[in-house]
């Protein structure tokens, strides 16, 4: 068998042009404005020769000839046949393609990079406005905050001075006229509350007060009905010591200076013991007339410190706050009978009349100390003792019946009024003494040797 001497068609050494292959892109997001330009370059672009599927035009080729290479053919070398297909006019390099895809790469390249310039440029123009929004809200706000600072400066400047100025205008008034209109109001004002402790308000009188928890038979220290109007006394003297504190005498005094502001207090108290019993607060009603007991004690250590000048001022200062302190002492002692009798506290298993003989010692012995001060306080002596006498015929007379309790009450007062009445007289002894001293030494010395001696013998 022979072999044909005329060969087939020659097949190309590479391919005119690369198959393409059509690849699916995933659905993406709806592109930026940036982004929408960079794609439509891209789809705009050419598609190039892969870089694997490089002709052999290369080193490892060897030198290229032809028309486009810009290098001679070599001497003899035989020119390129026609193609199959009857493309004879055309080489494997003489496609521009390769040019065309370098042009559009320089476009693309072009347009993105101005593509990355203008979002460099929106993105600094973003930067510039959120910068220059920042330093105007920093101004604002700095600016917002200075005036909320000079305003609230403002305010306090105005405040000082208001202050200042009332603290100046209240520095003006003569203390001694206030002293004297502030004792006045308290007067006023404990007066209108004993009328609304017996009930002339509408209200519940103490009696009834509290489950009757201060009525006479409720506990052995609570003293009968006719005790209280002791309270008629107390308040006439508070209102002759209101009257009496308004003389030009007294408004400058050290001892009213000092006995003003105390005595309205305690009639402040006063009231406020009232409202505590009617509004069924025994506890509280016990602190607050304890406390009354101290601010009395105080009073008179400030009449100690600055005795009478007066019989008058002894009638109608020291006299209504003997009185007072007096009747509070024991009034005291059955507000703390009360306590314990509706806390249903027994202490030691002593039982009540044992407590309630307690109570009478301890009253007796305050007393007994309060009237061995200055010249005996008679006042103090006599409130007291009404009061225990009061209490010693109801312990007789009433219920509780405890014959014991008004025995101790008896001997208490006459004690009271021993101790009261000793200090009395040893103080005025004293001074009538004094006196005679004072008149002994203004006597002129009798002359034993002169001739009125002489004379005088016969």
């Amino acid at each position: 068998m022979s072999t044909p001497k005329t060969p087939g068609p020659r097949l190309p050494e590479k391919p005119v042009r690369p198959p393409t292959i059509a690849r699916r892109t995933p659905a993406a997001e709806p592109p930026t404005a940036t982004a929408s330009v960079l794609d439509r370059l891209r789809a705009a672009q050419p598609r190039t020769t892969a870089p694997g599927e490089d002709d052999r035009s290369g080193p490892s080729a060897g030198p290229s000839t032809g028309p486009l290479s810009g290098t001679p053919s070599a001497p003899g070398a035989p020119a390129p046949g026609p193609r199959p297909g009857g493309d004879s006019g055309r080489s494997d390099d003489s496609d521009p393609e390769g040019v065309g895809g370098a042009r559009s790469s320089e476009r693309l390249r072009i347009a993105t990079e101005k593509a990355r310039a203008a979002a460099d440029a929106a993105a600094g123009a973003a930067r510039r406005s959120s910068t220059a929004a920042a330093v105007v809200a920093r101004r604002s706000s700095t600016a917002a905050a200075g005036a909320a600072r000079r305003g609230s400066t403002a305010a306090a400047v105005v405040a000082r001075r208001g202050s200042t100025a009332a603290a100046r205008h209240v520095g003006t008034w003569d203390q001694d006229v206030v002293r004297q209109i502030v004792v006045s109001v308290c007067a006023v004002a404990c007066i209108l509350g004993s009328a609304a402790g017996v009930g002339a308000f509408g209200g519940p009188s103490i009696r009834d007060a509290a489950g009757g928890l201060f009525a006479p038979d409720a506990t052995l220290l609570a003293p009968s009905s006719s005790a209280f109007s002791i309270w008629s006394v107390i308040y006439v003297g508070l209102v002759a010591f209101t009257a009496f504190q308004w003389l030009p005498s007294q408004r400058r005094t050290e001892r009213q200076r000092r006995l003003g502001w105390i005595v309205a207090v305690s009639m402040l108290l006063n009231l406020a013991w009232i409202l505590c019993a009617q509004a069924d607060l025994p506890v509280l009603s016990l602190v607050v007339i304890m406390l009354l007991f101290f601010t009395l004690l105080a009073a008179v250590r400030a009449m100690n410190d600055h005795p009478t000048a007066t019989r008058l001022e002894g009638a109608l200062v020291d006299t209504p706050i003997g009185l007072y302190l007096g009747w509070v002492l024991v009034a005291a002692s059955a507000n703390a009978a009360a306590v314990l009798t509706a806390g249903g506290i027994d202490l030691f298993g002593w039982g009540g009349r044992a407590w309630a003989i307690l109570g009478i010692v301890a009253v007796l012995m305050s007393a007994a100390v309060i009237c061995s001060t200055d010249r005996g306080r008679l006042a103090v002596a006599a409130a007291t003792s009404w009061g225990l006498l009061w209490i010693a015929v109801e312990r007789v007379l009433g219920q509780p019946f405890a014959v014991n309790v008004a025995f101790v009450a008896a001997l208490a007062i006459f004690l009271l009024l021993i101790t009261a009445g000793s200090r009395r007289h040893r103080v005025d002894h004293a001074y009538r003494r004094w006196l005679r001293a004072q008149e002994d030494s203004q006597r002129e010395p009798i002359d034993l040797t002169g001739d009125y001696y002489e004379e005088s013998r016969y």
